[in-house]
């Protein structure tokens, strides 16, 4: 069997993947082969990534070497026959499928798997923006991101749902078995995704395996939300290595600040309806895909502009800037917190881009006239 595992985002795939590639010896003598094919780098340098999220890359660039990869694909499944082989990427749940499915176009369907872990509709929505947020890429704030999604879900269930996915998956892929798991600690085998993944797989952990660093504690919105702002002044590589380590702090942890209660009860509703076939073909054993979040007090009497929350945000800043005004990696001569780069990185219209190619244009010819004088 070759198993394809495509995440999803947000469910613990990148703990499996540590875990594969630091117990990659014990893996083997239990006949799991962890592929090498798309995950390997060109010319083969450096050690091998722990994911296969360079198909997803090779795509987005126009799919170069595709056609590499299906033939290392192809020529390593076969050699390793004998083995349970995987591939692993959450960013191939986002992809579309029928762009990488001709990668596996000579693995027999019966001889393969397709699977994913399914995180709760408002958890994930949640995670999504935060993701989004810390990287930059929620300029226009909370609140017209919410509505915006609202509004897309609404219009459009099944780009958002499970069984949207699933269909997606079987046109690309016709005849392969998608077995969907559910993503919550309390009924995962072993409360875990790695325990759960070794029962799908129907093999045992490895002798002496040795395990990754617990979860870590869930990022607040404001601290999401500064980190963001620093991300479009000095970009999203300094930033990262600043969230490494990152102290503790009451403002920069927090659940269930992302949706009010009732926007989270709409999106749920909306899309628990929308899969009730999903729900019925593949957990015809439970009543619901998710147990009800459970909100506290405070949780419940959540609302995003508040006082309360516009000054949760400026500590969480002040935090952050503090952090990274106290780090010479990110304040290197050139790269300082420019305000420019701010500004850059916000969406221009057609008309500024327009006059920013011709500004270029301009010291380009200027440069040129320049140099030819001198000559």
């Amino acid at each position: 069997m070759i198993y394809l595992h495509i995440g999803m985002p947000k469910t613990g795939t990148t703990a499996l993947q540590n875990f594969l590639r630091v117990n990659s010896g014990g893996l083997s003598d239990l006949g799991l082969h962890y592929m090498a094919a798309g995950r390997s780098r060109p010319g083969g340098k450096g050690n091998l990534p722990i994911s296969h999220n360079r198909i997803v890359f090779d795509i987005a660039q126009g799919g170069p070497m595709q056609e590499t990869i299906r033939a290392d694909i192809a020529a390593e499944y076969t050699s390793n026959s004998a083995d349970v082989c995987l591939v692993s990427s959450e960013m191939l749940y986002t992809a579309n499928p029928a762009n990488y499915a001709p990668l596996f176009s000579e693995v027999a369907p019966k001889n393969m798997c397709i699977t994913f872990f399914c995180r709760s509709y408002d958890g994930f929505f949640e995670a999504d923006y935060k993701q989004r947020s810390k990287n930059g890429k929620t300029p226009q704030g909370t609140t017209a991101f919410v509505q915006q999604r609202l509004d897309q879900i609404h219009a459009d269930p099944h780009a958002f749902n499970f069984s949207g996915k699933v269909a997606q998956l079987r046109t690309a892929f016709p005849d392969v078995r998608i077995i969907p798991r559910i993503y919550d600690r309390s009924t995962l085998v072993g409360g875990n995704v790695i325990d759960d993944f070794f029962d799908l797989l129907g093999l045992p952990m490895p002798e002496g395996a040795v395990r990754p660093d617990g979860a870590n504690p869930s990022l607040s919105r404001a601290g999401s939300d500064a980190f963001g702002i620093l991300t479009r002044l000095v970009g999203k590589k300094k930033v990262r290595r600043l969230r490494r380590g990152f102290p503790a702090h009451p403002v920069m942890q927090r659940r269930n600040d992302v949706l009010e209660p009732d926007e989270r009860a709409e999106l749920n509703s909306v899309l628990a309806d929308s899969d009730k076939a999903f729900l019925a073909e593949f957990f015809p054993d439970r009543t619901t895909l998710f147990a009800p979040t459970v909100l506290s007090e405070p949780e419940q009497q959540f609302r995003r502009d508040t006082a309360q929350e516009r000054v949760a945000l400026q500590q969480a800043s002040e935090l952050v800037f503090g952090a990274a005004l106290a780090s010479s990696e990110v304040m290197l001569s050139g790269t300082a917190l420019d305000p420019g780069s701010a500004i850059a990185a916000q969406p221009k219209t057609p008309e500024e881009k327009a006059m920013i190619r011709e500004k270029r244009r301009l010291k380009r010819a200027a440069r040129a006239a320049s140099a030819g004088s001198t000559g």
